[in-house]
């Protein structure tokens, strides 16, 4: 199907096509689309043209980078500071400098979603129960060799809200090279407001290293990233920032090592609904063409 049409598939008028058990399906479609369009709409009206600098530090870096990685959110920072200073911020209180850190993370789970040809996994329940309220306390194995299994520089993962008002919520992943601190990270940016927004992503990164997602966390907040508001703003106590930070994202790294894994199946949405030709994941190459993101269904492979 050619990408300029994809989103025909899930457009409301062809909602009487669909059965009833299948319903949700175009409307998650579309509500999670509305929310990317205007993460990415906001983003580059705060900072015109950033993604195409962004691509072009991209090209420019080659392999200092490793392929998994989209771009280091130091260099979108840099990128931020050499054509922005005197951008305004939109945001009281908050200085130009502060603004430009947090937003570089915010700008590198967007920008590496969107080179890699905005693709949006929805996982089957059998996959990863979707949890609504935050896990706080166990251990959980630390999936250290994800930059081997990574398909895509930037996913986004979406679920069905349960706020029948909202209809859909997710969040970004993508993979980061840590210059400074010689390290692989998963940086995750959770996008569950009732209202998305860029100013509501709180993008913050987990190292890849340790055996377990809370030492994986300690040994992030040692390092402090200077673009990381968990740890900017936690004060002393490294331990319970770490246990924080652990217990806001430990779904979010079982939801990347399942999504990995040889044992799951992706099978487009719009084939499912009968509307294209069957696909195969992962894409080889991003297709530029349209801005529409391709969704796909995601399920053990044994189903």
């Amino acid at each position: 199907m050619d990408r300029t049409m994809y989103a025909e598939s899930f457009v409301e008028h062809r909602d009487g096509e669909t059965s009833e058990t299948l319903r949700w399906l175009p409307e998650m479609y579309r509500a999670a689309a509305a929310r990317l369009e205007k993460l990415e709409r906001e983003a580059e009206q705060r900072y015109p043209g950033v993604f195409e600098r962004l691509d072009t530090e991209r090209v420019a870096a080659g392999a200092t980078v490793p392929s998994w990685c989209w771009l280091p959110v130091a260099r979108v920072q840099e990128v931020l500071a050499h054509h922005y200073t005197s951008h305004g911020t939109g945001v009281e209180g908050a200085s130009p400098t502060a603004q430009r850190s947090v937003d570089a993370a915010r700008l590198a789970s967007i920008g590496a979603w969107r080179a890699a040809g905005r693709h949006m996994v929805h996982p089957d329940d059998d996959l990863i129960p979707w949890p609504h309220e935050a896990e706080c306390e166990g251990g959980d194995e630390m999936p250290v060799d994800l930059p081997g299994r990574w398909p895509l520089s930037g996913l986004y993962v979406v679920f069905l809200s349960p706020n029948p008002a909202v209809q859909a919520e997710g969040g970004f992943l993508h993979l980061e090279w840590d210059e400074r601190e010689q390290r692989a990270a998963l940086r995750i940016a959770p996008d569950r407001e009732p209202i998305a927004g860029l100013e509501r992503l709180d993008a913050q990164p987990l190292h890849l290293v340790g055996d377990t997602i809370l030492e994986a966390a300690r040994k992030t907040v040692r390092a402090v990233p200077s673009d990381t508001v968990l740890a900017t703003s936690s004060g002393s106590d490294l331990d319970w920032s770490a246990m924080l930070l652990a217990g806001q994202n430990r779904f979010w790294v079982r939801a990347a090592d399942r999504l990995t894994s040889p044992q799951v199946n992706f099978v487009d949405a719009a084939q499912a609904l009968g509307r294209a030709p069957g696909a195969l994941w992962p894409p080889e190459q991003p297709d530029a063409k349209g801005r529409a993101p391709l969704l796909w269904l995601a399920m053990p492979a044994n189903a």
